[in-house]
């Protein structure tokens, strides 16, 4: 079985690095365009991303987009399964997002170089600390930022307690809170897995906006841990089954 399993996955890599090797020749040279502001390399990523989904034969559905039409300077909080939530986010999620992430984060595969440009990093090495990451963050960025508060992704599929020193600094900044309920991807791709478990259902639902202003921080912050764990618990079991063909 063993056996079977690291054949399945050396053969997803090959055909991922093959796939990954021909967008990343487009994102060099948009970058060579567009370097500043990189909206081709947005774009190019979330191509890339709905392939990598389609080679993996993924069965996506995406739930609440008109919570996020017309909302601007806010911050996406999602929970945290699988090295696929990159994926899904940047494939369907409606906009282009920038994800806070520990620089460790760049090694990843296939994300690594994008997150490396277009992320806020969190390197303790370089003697900054992450609340002042996120702040500066917050107050500058013109994209919609992208935090997981659990803090890394679950182990058994379950969801833990939020950390919540960044969601908080995203809201004392005036940043609206948008949650956001990943599903599937654990039972794709789980922490321990060495394959993708093909032709599953993934699902994103986008819940409305939290604003601390009207709300405070402290509730805030309240809520949106309450609506993803909610909503988590009450549509899982409807996602990360095989889908017949």
């Amino acid at each position: 079985m063993r056996v079977i399993v690291e054949l399945l996955r050396a053969w997803q890599w090959i055909r991922l690095f093959s796939l990954i090797s021909w967008f990343h020749v487009f994102k060099l040279i948009g970058n060579i365009i567009d370097r500043r502001d990189g909206v081709i390399e947005q774009h190019i990523a979330r191509l890339m991303s709905r392939r990598i989904l389609e080679v993996v034969r993924m069965n996506v559905h995406v739930e609440g987009e008109e919570n996020c039409r017309g909302l601007e300077h806010y911050a996406l909080a999602s929970n945290h399964l699988s090295y696929l939530d990159w994926v899904l986010i940047l494939a369907h999620f409606p906009h282009s997002v920038s994800f806070i992430a520990k620089r460790i984060v760049t090694l990843m595969p296939v994300f690594g170089s994008y997150l490396r440009n277009r992320g806020v990093l969190i390197d303790r090495r370089k003697g900054v600390s992450a609340r002042t990451v996120i702040r500066e963050a917050a107050q500058s960025s013109p994209w919609p930022l992208v935090i997981f508060p659990e803090g890394t992704r679950s182990q058994d599929g379950e969801l833990k307690p939020f950390k919540r020193a960044g969601i908080r600094i995203l809201a004392e900044e005036g940043r609206k809170l948008l949650p956001v309920v990943l599903l599937g991807t654990f039972e794709a791709l789980g922490k321990d897995d060495r394959a993708i478990r093909t032709r599953r259902r993934l699902g994103m639902i986008i819940l409305p906006p939290l604003d601390p202003q009207e709300l405070g921080v402290e509730e805030a912050c309240n809520r949106l841990e309450q609506v993803i764990a909610e909503t988590y618990e009450a549509r899982r079991h409807e996602f990360g089954y095989p889908v017949h063909s």
